[in-house]
């Protein structure tokens, strides 16, 4: 399929996955978290990680807490059992991202499907319009050693309208609601250096190839995954 039909496919099932009941919504999330720790675990060669990952991220829906707690356990496991400190923090790496930061997706969730609705959308705006104003009038290199095709007009094309979009769908006051946009969307630009960088220092295109032009479900996800944290602490900062 076209990179086009793939993004309306996953669009689509994502929008599903929003409006689900909270509880089938969580599984979603168990299902993704374990998708994009197998990708990040081939990569890494960090053998059977993807099978614990699930369980982190459901230890963290219970307190964000004994997550860190089971993720020290799990790395000092993985770092032992190889004796290589570079284990120990690939492990450590993955007991996080995915499974803590996916954890405030539910979180979001719980305070409300339009919350959650807003920040999908937002992120969505910024992809498209990066991708085609970046394919057009892209001239200005950004961070040429970590994505060379990305470039300032891109980043703003996207950036500003998921902004405007955001600000004015969040239930807030204007200013804060454009604070919160401003913060979200450019931790959301963030982790797509974040998850590029670890691309280029592995010397790989995409994580995988099961969605077409868009790559893997890490690659597709790395805004959405990266932001969540901030975006819950700062709509839990408006109630």
């Amino acid at each position: 399929m076209s990179r086009e039909a793939y993004g309306v496919l996953i669009g689509v099932i994502v929008l599903i996955a929003v409006f689900l009941p909270t509880k089938f919504f969580l599984i979603a999330l168990v299902f993704l978290t374990f998708l994009i720790s197998r990708e990040l675990t081939s990569v890494l060669n960090l053998r059977g990680f993807q099978y614990l990952s699930p369980f982190l991220f459901l230890s963290g829906v219970v307190s964000p807490t004994l997550t860190l707690t089971f993720s020290s356990l799990v790395s000092l496991y993985y770092g032992y059992r190889s004796w290589s400190l570079e284990n120990f923090f690939k492990a450590f790496f993955l007991s996080l991202y995915p499974s803590l930061f996916l954890v405030y997706l539910f979180f979001v969730k719980e305070v409300g499907t339009k919350f959650l609705l807003v920040y999908v959308i937002s992120f969505w705006i910024n992809d498209v319009f990066a991708y085609y104003v970046g394919k057009k009038y892209g001239k200005t290199p950004l961070f040429p050693k970590i994505s060379p095709k990305k470039t300032l007009e891109g980043f703003l094309g996207g950036y500003l309208p998921a902004v405007v979009f955001m600000s004015l769908a969040l239930p807030f006051d204007r200013l804060y609601s454009f604070f919160v946009a401003l913060l979200t969307v450019f931790m959301g630009v963030v982790g797509d250096y974040f998850k590029s960088f670890i691309k280029r220092q592995l010397g790989i295109k995409d994580f995988s190839k099961v969605l077409g032009e868009h790559g893997g479900f890490t690659d597709r996800f790395d805004a959405v995954v990266f932001a969540a944290p901030l975006y819950y602490f700062l709509i839990q900062g408006a109630r």
